[in-house]
């Protein structure tokens, strides 16, 4: 290996498969910026992990959420939290009953996988008897629909996206329609869970 005369100096007292090695340094302006990303770190730490000044990934989300509900107008915790606070009723009309189904049965709500695609019941209950767990008046099934029960695994309309009232008299309608219409495999009756309940 040929060495610079200039290199000679910086030459370390060691070489492998006859590789020698010159003792540079790292440029300054590289070690102050390392320094500076070590000292950046430290203040990171205290600022987020030891003083509590920081909000934390947790308190951002929460902050930022709350300041989506005010500048959009949206419901709190489910979308639809408020919804006994409707007086609601059920409708007759073909084409509520029709837009109820297409949002029973739309890919984006997923009501159909767990109660059926004719209301018979699968993993969710049967919609079509006459026995409820939670209630069947229409500011129950509105609630349900809002609320869901997330630790029985249903969770709210959309998964907690807004639904306009419109739209949810339809949807209740139509699953009050359900009622009393006999599909074929329904599942059986829980009465351990559920009570009779008539939909009016």
């Amino acid at each position: 290996m040929k060495i610079l005369d200039d290199e000679k100096d910086l030459l370390l007292d060691h070489e492998y498969d006859g590789i020698m090695e010159l003792d540079n340094h790292m440029p300054k302006w590289w070690l102050w910026l390392f320094y500076f990303t070590i000292a950046w770190g430290f203040l990171y730490l205290l600022y987020y992990q030891f003083t509590g000044v920081g909000l934390t990934q947790e308190e951002q989300y929460e902050q930022q959420v709350a300041m989506a509900i005010e500048q959009y107008g949206l419901e709190p915790e489910g979308g639809n939290a408020s919804a006994t606070a409707v007086d609601w009723t059920l409708e007759t009309d073909a084409a509520s009953l029709e837009n109820g189904k297409t949002i029973y049965m739309g890919m984006g709500n997923l009501c159909f996988t767990c109660h059926g695609g004719a209301g018979e019941g699968l993993v969710g209950p049967n919609l079509t008897d006459a026995y409820w767990i939670h209630g069947c008046s229409p500011s129950d099934l509105a609630q349900s629909i809002a609320v869901g029960f997330p630790e029985k695994g249903m969770m709210p309309y959309g998964s907690g996206a807004r639904i306009s009232d419109e739209d949810m008299t339809d949807l209740i309608s139509y699953i009050a329609s359900l009622q009393g219409s006999e599909p074929a495999n329904a599942k059986p009756t829980d009465l351990a869970r559920a009570v009779e309940c008539t939909l009016q």
